[in-house]
């Protein structure tokens, strides 16, 4: 796997850097995967997508991940961050990937992590092909979301601030809040028709199994859906991880990499 730094531009002319990881075996045209790393962290995902990346490289998918604005090396103010201003993102990146040379265009995915659900599902963009949903938050956000904050501050119309696993301190404005109140996200993503693989841990303490299944319900076939016996949100143990990963694997061979895009 070779990995490059990037960047590109958001509507409000901050720097979104990234990187791409290119597959070892050299060819005019790759079937590119977006990973969308989840709130408050970044492009490597708590080595998550640092994991993720080089298993799908060696299956001949060239990876991009980025820091949204405000986190990782972007530029911005993730105290200011909306779930439009996230979608926005999501739009600058995908218009990056779409312009890459080594990019077939026609067979481009999106994986998912936790927060990084939602601007995948309200922007629905007709340049994505497959989708992967990790660990999803894009059932019942905002109680899901607000949760995070209990323990330490959540002001709904003021300053709301959690510190992170990572020992980092994240703050919100209240027009997140706002904005989630807003957002239906679960009628949102009925509108897409594309394919759908939802993993969830068996034992997800910050998000329960169940709203996985909710958000299964409603998603358009084809979809499929996998619980994980025994993982947590974000797959720590290493054969989980391992199990997670040989199924998006699986998901994006069989309808991305496929001759036909077949499932």
């Amino acid at each position: 796997m070779i990995s490059k730094e990037i960047f590109t531009y958001n509507q409000y002319k901050e720097k979104l850097r990234g990187q791409v990881d290119t597959p070892d075996i050299q060819k005019n045209k790759y079937p590119a995967i977006i990973l969308t790393h989840g709130f408050g962290t970044n492009r490597h995902e708590k080595s998550m997508f640092d994991d993720i990346s080089p298993a799908l490289t060696e299956k001949g998918f060239i990876i991009y991940r980025f820091d949204f604005s405000g986190l990782g090396k972007s530029e911005g103010d993730y105290s200011k961050t909306t779930i439009a201003k996230l979608t926005d993102d999501l739009f600058s990146i995908i218009k990056f990937v779409k312009s890459q040379t080594q990019v077939n265009t026609k067979k481009i995915g999106i994986l998912a992590m936790s927060f990084g659900t939602l601007p995948s599902i309200i922007l629905n963009s007709p340049n994505i092909q497959s989708y992967i949903f990790l660990s999803s938050a894009a059932h019942n956000t905002y109680k899901t979301l607000s949760a995070l904050f209990i323990d330490y501050k959540f002001n709904p119309n003021g300053l709301s601030y959690r510190i992170s696993s990572e020992g980092e301190r994240i703050e919100l404005g209240p027009q997140i809040w706002q904005d989630l109140q807003k957002q239906d996200i679960p009628k949102l993503v009925t509108f897409i028709r594309k394919p759908i693989l939802v993993i969830h841990g068996e034992k997800d303490k910050n998000i329960p199994p169940s709203y996985a299944k909710k958000l299964y319900e409603l998603v358009n076939k084809p979809k499929k859906i996998i619980i994980i016996k025994d993982a947590d949100h974000g797959f720590t143990s290493p054969q989980k991880r391992l199990e997670m990963i040989q199924h998006a694997i699986d998901w994006f061979k069989k309808t991305l990499a496929s001759k036909n895009n077949l499932i």
